[in-house]
């Protein structure tokens, strides 16, 4: 990626044992949080690390701390109903 760190963006991917990224991608979706979830572009990564599909929550800008807040509460949820 850009070495400037202005042109990077905050992207976090990951994986809640027991749970598919679809069914994350739908609860944090009550929350009002918007990620992406499946395979995505890091196949190769993927198959390395034994993962069907990931969740992937990209930060900018434009987020604040409700957003996190809400991503976060999300989680507590999808982990609490699906694990």
């Amino acid at each position: 990626g850009p070495t400037d760190l202005r042109s990077r963006i905050g992207v976090v991917s990951f994986d809640l044992d027991g749970a598919h990224p679809h069914d994350i991608c739908q609860i944090l979706d009550r929350h009002g949080v918007a990620v992406r979830g499946g395979h995505l572009c890091a196949q190769p990564l993927m198959d390395r690390f034994d993962l069907a599909g990931v969740t992937r929550a990209s930060i900018a800008l434009y987020n604040d701390q409700g957003d996190i807040d809400a991503l976060l509460t999300g989680l507590d949820e999808a982990a609490a109903t699906l694990t």
